[in-house]
């Protein structure tokens, strides 16, 4: 039952004060006697005494809405909250758990309907307590599917006598469901390739007191891989924000357990180059048996490794294949990564599949600088070693005699679109814009534009001071004044190291190590760095990878120190520092080239792959049924 109580109060808010309006009222029904007193004779009284008494209360009712009246109405409403019901959909759902013991298979038994949910377990259990029927190695989904759909449990409807319940699925991210419809139970196919549990949790709790969950159904097998939060931190918040949190468990806790935790692939991978495949996996109750780890690549076995089983939870192994060129012209295709675990007479299985494309050309690069500087001295090394990558590079202040030697080197900066357009990815470090043209300037805002990347690495002279008013700002994904550095400085400035953010975590471009968790203990290790150029904030739609530790914006956020966006087609990105040679401090090309040729694929090879001619967005990351969002679309012809 809602209760609702009502009050209604007349407010003014226009500019107009009180007084003066009645007195204007007054003064209008004055006049309006006056007038209609000289009418005497021309007009009888009643007609008279009607029409001055309709002129005065139009005056009147204008003085009056010269005030703004407003009826403001306060309602208080009680409604009952949500009780968010949230099930595990990702790829180890599809386990199939043997059932050992009688405890398990009388779980089972519940699960499936064969026993009542509310008889005990036998106090002295035998072979025949089981009915016949109840499936010996039922998959994590169909128990949880069978819980959900028990005629006599009614676990949704004992729910719903509570609270109205929202249904919602996970994997990668919390995916809402239909409360008025219970076809979504069905429909549920573990097929979320990674478990973002914590974050999706995290997602309820992050609104406000008036739509904040009673309490979180938890249905799930207790994987968890993809979350940059931990189960701590979720339980802190549960606590903070008051929502109780119960977990129902699904799967045999008498068998071992197999978990994937993490597998490294990039989207795009190239023929003829050695593609490394770090696989993390956790393992218990298995010693003493074998794991076998195989990739398949459209269907196609690339690359297996056997090795003892072993008890652990950060478990790795790397490895190998070479692509080929008829992988090619498959196109865009899944590659899939098992790991089994042969245990006596026991087989646990785990899987985890992504869509990659196997492409054979090299990405085109055209590096462009004012005087060769630390970054570009490394950066011409590291690109020419990269056989995914062919570069060309032009020094405005170079030697002459060096710039017309022929390749790697030009001559001149392009000139015309097809010399330009031919590239997949411009970089563009510490140049003057007068350097360029108008029309030279235009084409490269053109080129980004039109599908291709586009790499700033900030300098103290002239990029990106310089510009500020051209074309070239307009690609740049954050906003900036025009600042110049002396070349010599008294005064050293403080060093720093450039801190992740949840957007750069997640990134390929920043990831420096197979081991997401070994990555997050690199960047605070890399050698400090001593200059950043300043950025007033990010353009809209822009992300922020890499922030300063202490530098703040007007609005308080950290100042961002690489930032990208998408401008048109093309993905532009601004690396704010010119001081990433520093990380070859007794790591020589380790973390450097790594860096480079990661941001090099990110923002060059979409051009290779062809670019969307539709982007979308929402507004937020977990729509809500029922309540209004916004879609953000961008269309290209």
């Amino acid at each position: 039952m809602t209760d609702v109580s009502l009050f209604a109060v007349l407010a003014f808010r226009g500019w107009f004060p009180l007084w003066l309006a009645i007195a204007l009222g007054v003064l209008a029904v004055i006049a309006t006697v006056f007038v209609y007193r000289r009418e005497a004779g021309r007009l009888s009284v009643p007609a008279r005494i009607t029409l001055a008494t309709l002129r005065a209360a139009t005056l009147a009712i204008l003085a009056f809405l010269l005030l703004r009246p407003s009826l403001l109405y306060d309602s208080t409403e009680d409604k009952p909250r949500t009780i968010a019901l949230v099930v595990d959909d990702s790829q180890s759902m599809l386990t199939a758990d043997p059932r050992l013991s009688f405890a398990e298979k009388w779980r089972a038994a519940v699960a499936y309907g064969h026993v009542p949910f509310d008889k005990p377990l036998p106090a002295e259990p035998s072979a025949n307590d089981i009915p016949a029927g109840v499936p010996d190695k039922p998959t994590r989904l169909a128990v949880a599917q069978a819980i959900l759909q028990h005629p006599q449990l009614k676990l949704i409807d004992s729910l719903n006598a509570i609270g109205p319940v929202q249904p919602s699925s996970f994997g990668i991210r919390r995916n809402g469901k239909d409360p008025r419809s219970r076809e979504w139970i069905a429909a549920l196919n573990g097929q979320e390739p990674r478990t973002a549990m914590v974050d999706s949790l995290f997602d309820l709790l992050r609104r406000d007191d008036t739509e904040l969950p009673a309490a979180i159904v938890l249905m799930t097998d207790g994987r968890e891989n993809a979350s940059e939060r931990s189960l701590t931190d979720l339980a802190r918040e549960c606590a903070r924000r008051e929502v109780p949190l119960y977990a129902i468990g699904v799967g045999s806790s008498s068998f071992s357990q197999l978990e994937i935790r993490d597998v490294g692939v990039s989207d795009t991978l190239f023929v003829d180059d050695t593609v490394s495949i770090p696989v993390r996996y956790r393992v218990k109750g298995a010693a003493g048996g074998k794991v076998v780890i195989s990739v398949m690549l459209g269907g196609k076995e690339v690359a297996t490794k056997t090795i003892d089983a072993a008890d652990g939870d950060n478990l790795r192994e790397v490895l190998t294949f070479v692509p080929t060129k008829d992988m090619v012209e498959a196109g865009r295709q899944e590659i899939t990564t098992s790991v089994q675990v042969f245990s006596g007479a026991d087989t646990l299985t785990d899987k985890l599949a992504k869509s990659v494309r196997v492409v054979d050309q090299k990405v085109k690069v055209l590096v462009v600088e004012g005087t060769p500087r630390w970054d570009f001295k490394f950066l011409q090394r590291a690109l020419l070693r990269d056989r995914r990558v062919e570069a060309s590079f032009y020094l405005f202040e170079g030697d002459p005699k060096a710039m017309k030697a022929g390749p790697p080197f030009l001559s001149e900066f392009p000139t015309t679109r097809p010399e330009l357009f031919k590239y997949d990815l411009l970089i563009m470090g510490d140049v003057n814009a007068e350097s360029l043209s108008r029309e030279q300037q235009e084409m490269v805002r053109d080129f980004v534009a039109e599908g291709g990347g586009f790499l700033q690495i900030a300098g103290r002279n002239h990029g990106p001071a310089s510009f500020v008013g051209t074309p070239l700002n307009d690609v740049l994904p954050v906003e900036i004044d025009p600042v110049k550095y002396a070349i010599d400085s008294a005064s050293r400035p403080q060093p720093f190291r450039p801190q992740l953010t949840p957007s750069g975590i997640r990134s390929p471009m920043l990831s420096l190590d197979d081991d997401p968790i070994e990555n997050l203990r690199v960047w605070p290790r890399l050698p400090e760095i001593y200059w950043s150029y300043p950025v007033k904030k990010l353009k809209p739609a822009s992300e922020a990878f890499l922030v300063h530790p202490r530098d703040k914006l007007a609005d308080g956020k950290p100042m961002p120190l690489l930032a990208a966006h998408y401008y048109g087609k093309g993905y532009a990105v601004f690396v704010a520092f010119d001081e990433t040679w520093r990380w070859r401090y007794n790591e020589a090309d380790k973390y450097f080239a790594r860096f480079w040729s990661q941001a090099v694929y990110v923002a060059g090879v979409p051009r290779t792959l062809g670019t969307k001619l539709t982007q979308l967005s929402l507004d937020t990351p977990d729509p809500l049924l029922g309540r209004t969002g916004t879609l953000y679309a961008r269309l290209f012809t």
